[in-house]
């Protein structure tokens, strides 16, 4: 793992101020005494996968981090800061507090319930209904369980968290060292479908995964138990006779609950070909490799087509499940 270091120096407010939120430092903030606290945060960006170099394996190192501080006894969120990735000022009266840290602005992660720390909630929005629609077509013979709501996959969250006490008071100049480390809250798998006949005749793949976290209460460290199911598309190597891509995920739906993978292909005639199979035993491994290698069969298609089609007709299709194992 790589880790990049931040050295982040803020002046604390106490009983008098600066008016702005600028760092002052041609003078102290109280008679007799002037507190410093240095926070260096620790960012763990990287990814143990070995299933395809084409993947992406590595955390982006985030433009900017917040930082909210929470009281100990009511969790209640007293005051947020914000530094870039490489670090900044921070401002925080004296007092105890849990202080959470995550990375700030990606793309598909939203962030609500900030004022109560067991509320503080990172979740990712519904797909649209046409992809919903799509999924019914595994569902509605009863044979699977109920999905929930089908969600875009969430990006990584850089999450630290840490108590930490600022003394009320402190004579001549007092430094105080906090030290965190930001990992992701967010789980990274690797998806490879193997000994695929006719991998030539596909014109596009999308993928749903069942029964995963809807969501994350990262400032309280638990999932949301809740079940959601994962939507992401799949990417087709000719060269290796492989569908493959990486997903993310707040983690598998805890309990007994049974994670279902659904694939539905579409060749280059606009015929579609369901694929369905239990993962759940995947999720147990180490490795967060899920790799499917029974034979499926993609036929050549009636009118002799072949190779990757940019487009498909969605209004001329005929639906095939394709039995795997």
């Amino acid at each position: 793992m790589k880790h990049f270091t931040l050295h982040i120096l803020a002046a604390l407010l106490l009983l008098t101020s600066c008016e702005y939120k600028d760092l002052c430092y041609d003078h102290n903030h109280g008679d007799g005494y002037n507190v410093i606290l240095k926070l260096i945060l620790k960012l763990d960006l990287g990814l143990d996968l070995e299933i395809d170099p084409q993947s992406n394996s590595q955390i982006e190192m985030p433009d900017y981090m917040k930082v909210c501080f929470y009281g100990p006894e009511d969790g209640i969120l007293k005051n947020t800061e914000f530094v870039t990735g490489e670090g900044g000022p921070l401002y925080t009266a004296p007092g105890i507090y849990n202080m959470v840290v995550y990375s700030f602005g990606t793309e598909y992660v939203q962030i609500r319930g900030e004022g109560d720390i067991n509320t503080l909630e990172a979740f990712t929005s519904d797909i649209t209904a046409t992809k919903g629609r799509l999924l019914a077509g595994f569902t509605r013979s009863g044979e699977y369980e109920a999905p929930g709501p089908i969600i875009y996959t969430p990006d990584h969250l850089l999450v630290a968290r840490k108590e930490i006490e600022i003394p009320s008071h402190a004579t001549g100049e007092t430094v105080i060292t906090v030290t965190a480390t930001a990992s992701t809250i967010v789980e990274t798998y690797g998806f490879e479908v193997r000994n695929i006949q006719g991998l030539e005749y596909i014109s596009s793949v999308e993928a749903f995964v069942t029964n995963q976290a809807r969501s994350s209460f990262f400032g309280r460290g638990e999932v949301n138990n809740s079940p959601a199911t994962l939507y992401f598309p799949v990417d087709v190597d000719l060269k290796k006779g492989v569908l493959y891509t990486t997903f993310n995920t707040f983690g598998k739906l805890p309990g007994e609950s049974h994670s279902y993978l659904h694939i539905l292909l579409v060749d280059t005639e606009g015929q579609e070909y369901r694929i369905s199979t239990d993962i759940t035993d995947q999720f147990e491994k180490e490795d967060h490799e899920i790799i499917i290698e029974d034979e499926i069969d993609i036929p050549q298609p009636t009118g002799g087509g072949g190779g990757i089609a940019p487009t498909v007709d969605p209004w001329d299709e005929t639906i095939h499940d394709v039995p795997i194992g």
